[in-house]
């Protein structure tokens, strides 16, 4: 079981992209979320802020809106986050409606 709770993963996750700590957003995803968010085709990298909001669970997974302020305008994404391991992992990832 993780020390951390799946929102204050999230939370850590969306501090850490915003910092561009590319080493811990990458630890944060497991391979299949890191080949999701390469093929959001996002053009702008720059996030200079965000907002949380939780989106409940489904089943074991922890589902986050994390809408991200971007050079380009407000990005919002849906991250699901599991428990891999005793440790908070962002399963999927993809553009929220």
């Amino acid at each position: 079981m993780p020390e951390n709770t799946a929102e204050e993963a999230a939370r850590a996750h969306a501090e850490a992209t915003i910092a561009v700590d590319l080493r811990t957003t990458l630890r944060d995803m497991t391979p299949e979320a890191m080949a999701k968010a390469m093929q959001l085709g996002n053009t702008s990298w720059t996030f200079t802020s965000f907002e949380l909001a939780e989106q409940g669970r489904d089943g074991d997974d922890h589902l986050f809106r994390i809408t991200y302020d971007t050079e380009d305008g407000p990005l919002p994404l849906t991250y699901r986050l599991r428990d891999v391991d005793g440790a908070w992992r962002v399963v999927d990832i993809d553009r929220a409606s």
